[in-house]
């Protein structure tokens, strides 16, 4: 989850204009423009206007488009936008895809305009947001074209006990409004799968490995040292992964659950650290 500048909206609609030379496709571009237009002024917020209706209807032909050109230029140009340091619409390590922000099915006319298109990850890209595009209202999506205030802590990961047999919850983090709460957390329900939880997983039983790494030796490791290794490894994260990368929001609850630093610290007791290759 990150905050990306919008593209251009002259260049989408030089884009579209092109497009609209070709034979069939003149008679839309008014209705077309008039789309994009309430687009960017409503931020792509599903809840401020419908789906644009043509006569005749050509749903179908425009998200045809994108399968036609998703392999050119301009959209590999936003698969590959520089400086990403983790999913914009998740937060995995993982980028090189692209995600319509509103569905082509339910809103063809957006199929190959820039700014409903997102740079993300594979599984993004490969359904876990599916179809859906908003809740109940105002229930959306965050989006990293038009809501700055994902330059902010978003979410956290939640650590339920028992310990040995931990279950994860993505929630939003504090300082939230009630209505950026309500979207973050809809959002996160809707974009992190299975995928996610493997991954979280996998971190909470490594974490233990690390901090004996980091104290060395095999001495007493007290709840101080996996608070002070839980606050680096945050630090760590914003300044490599960014600030609501999965890495982040896991440390960013994990630094703030004592009950679950005095687990840590217990575990980490059987471990010697390990040696450097």
């Amino acid at each position: 989850m990150i905050s990306l500048p919008p593209p251009s909206a002259a260049d989408d609609e030089t884009y579209l204009a092109d497009l609209c030379q070709n034979a069939g496709w003149s008679v839309h571009q008014g209705p077309w423009l008039l789309a994009y237009a309430a687009y960017r002024q409503h931020g792509g917020n599903p809840w401020a206007f419908n789906p644009r209706a043509f006569v005749p209807d050509v749903g179908d032909d425009q998200r045809a488009l994108y399968d036609a050109r998703r392999s050119a230029r301009r959209l590999q140009r936003i698969r590959q936008t520089p400086g990403l340091l983790c999913c914009p619409m998740c937060g995995s390590p993982t980028t090189g895809g692209l995600d319509h922000y509103l569905p082509r099915s339910a809103y063809p006319e957006f199929s190959i305009m820039a700014a409903n298109l997102v740079p993300a990850c594979t599984h993004c890209n490969s359904g876990v947001k599916g179809n859906i595009c908003r809740g109940i209202s105002p229930e959306r999506f965050i989006h990293p074209y038009f809501d700055a205030f994902a330059n902010m802590p978003l979410w956290q990961v939640a650590f339920a006990p028992p310990y040995l047999a931990v279950t994860f919850c993505a929630v939003p983090a504090p300082g939230l409004n009630a209505e950026q709460r309500s979207r973050v957390a809809f959002h996160l329900a809707h974009v992190l799968g299975s995928q996610f939880l493997l991954w979280a997983q996998n971190q909470w039983a490594t974490f233990p490995q690390l901090v004996r790494n980091t104290i060395g030796g095999a001495g007493t490791v007290t709840t101080a040292h996996v608070a002070t290794e839980a606050r680096t490894r945050l630090r760590d994260a914003v300044a490599t992964t960014g600030m609501n990368s999965w890495l982040s929001a896991f440390f960013r609850g994990l630094q703030e659950d004592m009950l679950a630093h005095v687990f840590i610290a217990t575990a980490t007791q059987p471990f010697m650290a390990t040696p450097i290759a």
